[in-house]
């Protein structure tokens, strides 16, 4: 290797250089942009203007025209003979008006939301004054008041007063306006003095909901489309985006594959539709991206969930569900700069408690356990060591993000960073976790008819792991197993084993006190002291991620948008691990230092142009989108892997510290390439009816000829029933009433791969012998093509009901889902017939069902001094199965648990992968009952004592053997829920939010019938079996029966609620922060995920794996850390 060693450096120099140039422009870039955003910052709104002889009124129209401001002013007012000359260019506005308003009474006023109201001192025929009141009769400050067909209006005041001067006031008719209230109009009707009472608006129905390539309002919805927007995540202290979702929306879960800092999510939408990955589609910003874990809440602006065939808008891979997120934008003539800061302390919430050392004594002399400690050798130790405690620390979390935002008549910008730290509970930093990320987003408005914008995120993360999930000696398996005799460090004189260890020249482990950590005279095995394995963990990820896009919007003509927009996803990976010599036991040692490292290079570019046009006719309302995307992915990766490292520390861990005939190296590389085109139609009549179709084609390279295409049709319709003159009668009830319902098919890609269909080759180990004796290297096909292999497709119907009570604060939403997932792409093994000679790698065999309701309900109200409230919850019932695989194939078998059993199975007429064991019947508790039990069943070869379960023969055969293992249990939920409390009062608030779910299992996978000596969670002793009559649920002390630790006796009840955020918050009053130049100023203290209420022994309900036929199976979790926070939100 070392004949290659200077061109490999002069390359890995060489692209160092590049990438080195590559960021410096980067940043050159940027500052540049930055100082410009600055100077747009400074500057005012601006017009330009010429005019010679303009009435007063129609100049105040053509500077509304030119800027973002609109002019509020009573036509009477204006004087007649004002006519205005002028030649202005990129004057400042206030300049403007003072110009033309000069010599006359005039005066104006500038109001938020960009208002200026022209007033006059004169007073005016038909004056008329109105109050405009709430449904309680509470006055409402800053309603908009227009005389209907003019400009002529005003703003409410503080009591909600306000005056016109209307043309004709028998003629004239108002127009009331306010945030979170109907639309009203009222004939003043010749009358001086009005009042108005406003209804409250439906909650939702006027926010704008992102679809796929557009938007709609939510009461012009006929899909399934869940929306979080940026108030909710504004007040979450969750780090990730992919947190904040948890239990906000019915329909999707969000289960952490651990709990350890930087660890993955697993989020699915309407359940687990396919034996392979279910991850939903993310789109950020219009553009397909890879993940959304380096998004920080803080650049959110809403995220929108498309759970039914609506999804069919990007077609492929859209099949498990869509997630839209939107990030945020500044906003015109407007500057702000926002800081927030988080603090907290991480604990665990529980800690399963383990055997003690007269515990664990006792347990293992009574099964009669080889190698047990014996009575004397216990009691000398006491309680012995609590390794939970050991292992478990209180660790520090932070959070800063900073953002400057803003813009003027034409261009708006927004600039934010942020930093995220977070320590582990178990390792430390040895399990430490960083994200930087910086996100700039702008547009400009450089001609009337065309719009230029960019956005670009980047992030950095480095993140240190410790071994998890894994029952064969990760890190907390050791801690849970590891006997309570074993000290954690010698306090003296080593054991004999330790000693002997030492004297043959093996390494033990040090504490930095120079103290040797204790070894284990009764485990041993893939185990060790676990902080000794946290010690010799030096393992790190560095990740850089690029994701944006570029984007113009042409408007050739009215109505009608052309938008092409190119977006990158391009994400730079480098692992490095290294191992120390080491000796724990015979089986778990390392006597030669070594290392590995691994480059994974992802890079996606996507380019997409569309038209939209929309048109009214009457009452008649359409929408037309027409459009193409192109796709091209890529990946590559060089890896090695080398031992025999001549020093032990970080700074000499790599390859080239060690001998050459050490290293091993690997590389790969895939390219994946996909086409598509799209359209959709949308029509509404009066707001009433409702209808929408699409279609979409697309093409992907991981396919062969013949099924590369595929076709996504999607149709829905929605009846807004409050809309009709029929519903009068009853409106005081039901105040909104609409019925929707869809159809329509996705499809998936996501467990092909490229090249997947094709026939694999790979060279022979150790070769063709020879006449010689010796081999001959050569290379084979290991499976064979199947160019047949086409598309997951995933069909779904969706009917739901959106309905509003009291005067529009009760909200209800109903849906009824059910999606077929059909071709799904499964191993070929046992579907070739064996005279083929090899094998099928993959084949399209099987269908899967989840149907299911969804309910979001939410209340909002309050009272007359202040307070406000809402309290609002969701919950989602799935039923999830089976349905059917390749006929030739009884089951497909899944995850293993320990050595020979397989603890998974997904097979038709049960849920997707559910777990597999023996089924016992109580516990026998005497010969007499056992007799009885074999001559009953005719069991032969099956010798059960006194305490041991009673094992169903469930095939009838009359022996027990793994046919009889059978569905005892699912890691699936029936159903998912979340609630949540918002009240405010007088700058105080309080949020409670509370998550959970039910009717689902896990499966208690750390306890393995090969290491006997294992120690047990203490209720294995508390609840054990000691004679005839002391129970008929747990078992005599056992450590190595299938009989037990492969059966539904190590199956849980997995449901839980667990209090995500309780948060109380004080703002402070704004005459306050109006002293200190401050716009909003916000201090809270949080406690999240700190309350978890569940039935679970084990450390935490939620397990999560990066398997997807693993889910549910506790190897030894990460648990979720509660965290007490402090934080700080300020703008200026």
């Amino acid at each position: 290797m070392k004949k290659n060693q200077r061109e490999y450096a002069f390359f890995r120099k060489s692209m160092l250089w590049k990438i080195t140039v590559l960021m410096k422009l980067t940043l050159l870039l940027t500052f540049a942009f930055c100082l410009n955003a600055s100077a747009n910052l400074l500057s005012q709104t601006t017009v330009s203007l010429k005019v010679k002889k303009m009435p007063l009124n129609k100049v105040l129209l053509e500077i509304e025209q030119k800027t973002s401001y609109r002019f509020l002013f009573n036509n009477e007012s204006i004087p007649a003979d004002k006519f205005i000359d002028l030649d202005i260019k990129d004057e400042q506005l206030n300049k403007v008006l003072d110009k033309i308003l000069a010599n006359t009474s005039l005066t104006y006023k500038i109001l938020e939301e960009h208002v200026v109201v022209i007033m006059s001192g004169e007073s005016k025929k038909d004056k008329i004054k109105a109050r405009v009141l709430d449904s309680k009769g509470l006055p409402v400050q800053g309603v908009s008041v227009v005389e209907k067909g003019t400009t002529n209006g005003a703003v409410t005041d503080a009591d909600g007063w306000v005056t016109l001067n209307v043309n004709d006031a028998t003629t004239a008719v108002l127009e009331v306006k306010a945030l979170n209230y109907q639309m009203t109009e009222i004939a003043v009707s010749g009358k001086q003095e009005l009042s108005v009472s406003l209804k409250d608006a439906v909650a939702g129905l006027d926010e704008i909901v992102v679809i796929g390539y557009g938007a709609q309002k939510r009461s012009s919805v006929t899909a399934a489309v869940s929306s979080v927007k940026s108030d909710v995540i504004a007040t979450t202290s969750a780090g990730r985006i992919d947190q904040a979702l948890q239990g906000r929306t019915p329909g999707v879960s969000v289960l952490p594959a651990s709990g350890s800092p930087g660890s993955a999510m697993r989020i699915t939408i309407r359940g687990v539709g396919t034996n392979g990955s279910s991850n939903p589609l993310y789109i950020i910003d219009g553009v397909r991206a890879g993940g959304i874990e380096y998004l920080d809440p803080s650049e959110i602006a809403s995220v929108d969930v498309l759970k039914d065939a609506s999804a069919a808008i990007y077609g492929m891979d859209g099949a498990n569900g869509v997630i839209i997120i939107t990030t945020k934008t500044g906003k015109k003539n407007s500057s702000e700069i926002t800081y927030n800061m988080q603090y907290a302390r991480q604990s665990v919430g529980k800690k399963m408690e383990m055997m003690n050392a007269k515990q664990y004594q006792e347990y293992l002399t009574a099964s009669n356990t080889t190698n047990a400690p014996t009575a004397a050798a216990a009691a000398a130790v006491g309680n012995g060591t609590t390794w939970m405690d050991q292992v478990f620390e209180t660790a520090p979390l932070m959070r800063h993000t900073l953002a400057f935002s803003g813009g003027s008549d034409k261009t708006t910008y927004l600039i934010d960073g942020t930093y995220y730290t977070q320590n582990g509970i178990i390792g430390g930093d040895k399990a430490k976790f960083d994200r930087y990320t910086v996100r700039v987003n702008t547009e400009s408005k450089v001609k009337p008819w065309l719009t230029v914008g960019e956005r670009f995120s980047y992030a950095n993360f480095k993140r240190n792991g410790i071994a998890e999930d894994d029952e064969f000696g990760s890190v907390l398996s050791s801690a849970i197993v590891m006997d309570p005799l074993t000290p954690v460090v010698f306090p003296g004189a080593l054991s004999t084993r330790a000693a002997d260890a030492l004297a043959a020249g093996y390494t033990l482990v040090q504490n930095p006190q120079g103290k040797y950590y204790g070894i284990s005279d009764y485990i041993f095995g893939e185990y060790g002291n676990p902080l000794a394995m946290i010690q010799n963990t030096h393992s790190g990820t560095v990740q850089n991620k690029v994701v944006g896009n570029v984007y113009a919007n042409l408007e050739p003509v009215k109505d009608l948008v052309l938008t092409s927009r190119f977006g990158i996803d391009a994400a730079f990976q480098k692992q490095h691990s290294w191992t120390p010599t080491f000796w724990f036991s015979p089986e778990k040692l390392n006597t030669l230092a070594g290392g590995a490292d691994k480059q994974d290079n992802w890079f996606t570019w996507q380019w997409e142009n569309f038209a939209t046009y929309t048109r009214k006719f009457g009452s008649h309302n359409f929408s037309f989108l027409g459009g193409t995307s192109i796709r091209k992915s890529s990946w590559n990766y060089v890896g090695g892997s080398y031992s025999g490292l001549f020093r032990e520390t970080d700074g000499f861990s790599y390859g080239d510290n060690a001998p050459d005939l050490q290293d091993r190296i690997g590389s790969s590389a895939t390219i994946t390439t996909q086409a598509s085109f799209y359209g959709r139609v949308s029509y509404d009549y009066k707001n009433k009816y409702l209808l929408q179709a699409l279609v979409r084609r697309d093409a992907s390279s991981d396919f062969a000829a013949g099924h590369k295409w595929a076709t996504f049709p999607f149709f829905s319709a929605g009846w807004v029933l409050s809309n009709e003159n029929f519903f009068g009668s009853v409106d005081h009830i039901v105040n909104y009433a609409k019925v929707r319902g869809s159809w329509g098919k996705n499809g998936s890609s996501l467990n092909v791969g490229p090249g997947k269909w094709q026939n694999s080759i790979s060279p022979t180990t150790p070769g063709y012998p020879t006449d010689l004796g010796t081999y001959l290297i050569g290379a084979a096909p290991t499976n064979l093509a199947n160019p047949d292999l086409t598309w997951e497709i995933s069909q779904q119907t969706d009917i739901g009901v959106d309905l509003a009570f009291l005067n529009n604060k009760l909200s209800v939403s109903v849906d009824y889902y059910n999606k077929q997932t059909k071709n799904l792409i499964t191993p070929g093994a046992g579907v070739t017939p064996l005279f083929a000679g090899n094998t099928l790698s993959l084949v399209n065999s099987g269908n899967v069902l989840n149907r299911g309701w969804e309910f979001d309900v939410s209340f909002r109200g309050g009272r007359k001094d202040g307070f406000h409230y809402e309290v609002g919850g969701n919950l989602s019932t799935i039923h999830n199965e089976v349905l059917s695989i390749n006929r030739l194939v009884n089951q497909i078998n899944g995850a293993g648990v320990g050595t020979g059993w397989t603890a998974s199975i997904f097979k038709p007429g049960y849920p997707v992968w559910y777990f597999n064991g023996y089924k016992t019947d109580g516990i026998f508790q005497n010969q007499q009952q056992i007799d009885a039990y074999l001559a009953k069943t005719g069991l032969t070869g099956y010798a059960p004592k006194p305490g041991d379960p009673i094992v169903l023969d469930v095939n009838g055969d009359k022996q027990l053997s793994n046919a009889d293992q059978s569905y005892m249990g699912s890691p699936l939920p029936k159903f998912v829920y979340g609630f949540r409390i918002n009240m405010a009062y007088k700058g105080f608030d309080v949020i409670a939010f509370l998550q959970g779910q039910h009717g689902n299992d896990i499966l208690m996978g750390f306890n393995r019938t090969d290491r006997s000596t294992a120690n047990k969670p203490a209720f294995f002793y508390n609840d054990r079996w000691t004679g005839e009559g002391s129970t008929n649920k747990w078992f005599a002390p056992n450590t190595n029966s299938v009989y037990v630790y492969n059966s539904d006796l190590m199956v849980f009840k997995g449901s839980y609620a667990r209090i995500r955020q309780l948060q109380l918050g004080y703002t402070l009053p704004k005459s306050l922060a109006d002293k200190a130049a401050l716009h909003n100023v916000r201090i809270y203290v949080s406690l999240d995920d700190f309350f978890t209420f569940t039935k679970y022994p084990g450390l935490d309900p939620e397990a999560g794996s990066n398997d997807n036929n693993s889910l549910g199976i506790d190897r030894g979790v990460y648990p979720i850390p509660r965290k007490a926070m402090v934080g700080l939100t300020l703008s200026f």
